[in-house]
C-alpha cells in the first residue's frame, strides 16, 4: 500500500501538468463558442482597433473584400469566427459586432431569444427602451459603464424576444440600418 501511495505521488503532479499544458492546440470549434460579448466588442476583437490590430489579434482571420474602402462603413468577414458574428469598419477601424445568433452571449449571460424582461433584469437601471423603427418590437440600449458611454449593446426584440444584438462604439452602435 505505502508503495502505491509513492507512485500516486510522484504521477498525479505530472498527469495534471500534462492536463493544463498550454502548448496542446486548442480546438477551435470550442472556442468559438466560448467567445463572450461586451459592449467593447466579442472575444479578442474590440471596437475601436485598427484592421491591423484586429489582424494581430485574430491571427490574419479578417478578410476584406477586394478593392475595399476601408475609410468607408463596411462589413469585413471573420474567417473562422463564430457563426452570426458581422465585423463593422469604418474609417479602417473596428467600430462594431453584429451578432444574430444564439451561439455568442455577453459577459452578462444576454444574447439572442432571451426575452426584454431578462434584459432588464440582467442590466438593472441601464436599459434603455426605444421602438423599433422598422418591426413590432424594441431597441434596448444598454450602457454596461456608465463611467464611459462611448460603448454600448443594443439589442433589437420582435415579439419580446432578442432577434439580434450588436455591440461597439457609439455611434456606430446605433446605426439602424448598419452600412453596404
Amino acid at each position: 500500500m505505502q508503495r502505491l501511495l509513492i507512485v500516486l505521488a510522484f504521477a498525479l503532479p505530472v498527469a495534471c501538468n500534462r492536463a493544463t499544458d498550454r502548448t496542446t492546440p486548442v480546438d477551435s470549434a470550442h472556442m468559438r463558442s466560448a467567445l463572450t460579448a461586451t459592449e467593447r466588442g466579442v472575444g479578442p476583437l474590440r471596437a475601436g482597433m485598427t484592421l491591423a490590430e484586429a489582424s494581430q489579434a485574430l491571427g490574419s482571420a479578417l478578410v476584406l473584400p477586394a478593392q475595399a474602402d476601408t475609410a468607408a462603413c463596411r462589413y469585413v468577414q471573420w474567417r473562422g469566427g463564430p457563426p452570426g458574428v458581422r465585423v463593422m469598419v469604418e474609417r479602417g477601424r473596428v467600430v462594431r459586432l453584429d451578432i444574430d445568433s444564439a451561439g455568442v452571449r455577453t459577459a452578462a449571460g444576454a444574447g439572442v431569444g432571451d426575452t426584454e424582461e431578462q434584459l432588464q433584469r440582467l442590466y438593472p437601471g441601464r436599459v434603455a427602451v426605444a421602438p423599433h423603427k422598422y418591426e413590432d418590437g424594441h431597441y434596448l440600449t444598454v450602457t454596461p459603464n456608465p463611467a464611459d458611454s462611448s460603448f454600448a449593446i443594443v439589442f433589437e426584440t420582435t415579439g419580446g424576444k432578442v432577434a439580434r444584438y450588436r455591440v461597439g462604439l457609439r455611434p456606430q452602435v446605433e446605426y439602424v440600418e448598419g452600412c453596404g
